[in-house]
């Protein structure tokens, strides 16, 4: 499965999107629309996506600033690889936190937020890049500067509201859910897709694709539902619906264990995920 082809696959399918304008904005009357939709049980929406982006915030940025640290809090052993993964990982809770964020609580358009949401990622690949990590890890390096000149690509045309900005973050969007799916679902084989053959893969640096896949589909559902007009509050609780379905087949499959995370850590962000679904979703 090759992720160029997704590129190409994705540019094409929205070429014919270049006459929609390239600022979305926020849905219009979002807070009246709350008001009178009220989300689903006593809890307040507003709280709800204000708990649930900080929490998974916070998660983003320990991951991304100190990913050999996060290893630690959970016990897990880790190596060069699975560093580098976690680190990953952290940037998407990152583009995910910020698109999500830009969009409810500031006067960013949708767009703009997408495109500010693209740069913690970008900033961590160019880093990885320049200082070895990538390289040491096993990856294949035309394909790191490939994605490197995607990330750049889709934050500048957001950034700048060039006439394509929206084609663009639903390319973004498609590639990065295709992409994801691979790495929740084969995460192997995403691995050899980026070159990384198997004497660097661990069961951790495996076990860490499949976390990676499961961030990059639910920050690609949030993005393609910002850039198609859906209500932003019911955005965030749809996108988090394939994170939940990921960690319960991650208990059901035993993966947690098998890697040596105890479920008692894992269990307050599920409930956290299947509030935030209920209160945002219904």
């Amino acid at each position: 499965m090759n992720l160029k082809v997704f590129a190409s696959l994705a540019l094409v399918l929205f070429d014919t999107a270049n006459a929609v304008p390239s600022f979305v904005p926020k849905a219009a009357a979002t807070k009246q629309a709350l008001s009178i939709r009220g989300g689903a049980g006593p809890l307040d929406p507003d709280i709800t996506a204000k708990v649930l982006i900080g929490a998974l915030g916070v998660q983003g940025a320990y991951s991304y600033l100190a990913p050999n640290k996060i290893h630690e809090l959970y016990g897990v052993p880790a190596d060069k690889l699975s560093n580098l993964l976690n680190g990953c990982t952290g940037s998407l809770f990152l583009m995910w936190t910020i698109a999500a964020y830009g969009v409810l609580f500031t006067d960013m358009s949708t767009i703009k937020a997408i495109g500010a949401a693209q740069i913690p990622i970008t900033v961590s690949n160019l880093r990885n890049i320049l200082n070895g990590d990538s390289e040491s890890s096993g990856c294949s390096m035309p394909a790191q500067w490939v994605n490197l000149a995607i990330e750049s690509f889709v934050a500048y045309a957001c950034l700048s509201g060039a006439d394509y900005a929206t084609t663009a973050a639903k390319a973004r969007a498609v590639y990065m859910g295709l992409a994801a799916i691979q790495c929740r679902f084969a995460p192997e084989a995403a691995l050899e897709t980026w070159g990384v053959y198997s004497n660097h893969r661990s069961p951790v640096a495996i076990f860490e694709e499949k976390l990676l896949g499961q961030q990059g589909i639910t920050t690609a559902v949030l993005i393609g539902a910002l850039v198609s007009n859906v209500d932003p509050y019911k955005a965030l609780g749809y996108s988090v619906i394939p994170a939940l379905l990921s960690s319960l087949l991650f208990v059901s499959s035993g993966d947690f264990e098998k890697i040596g995370i105890h479920l008692a850590k894992i269990y307050p962000w599920m409930a956290l995920v299947v509030v935030s679904v209920v209160t945002l979703s219904l």
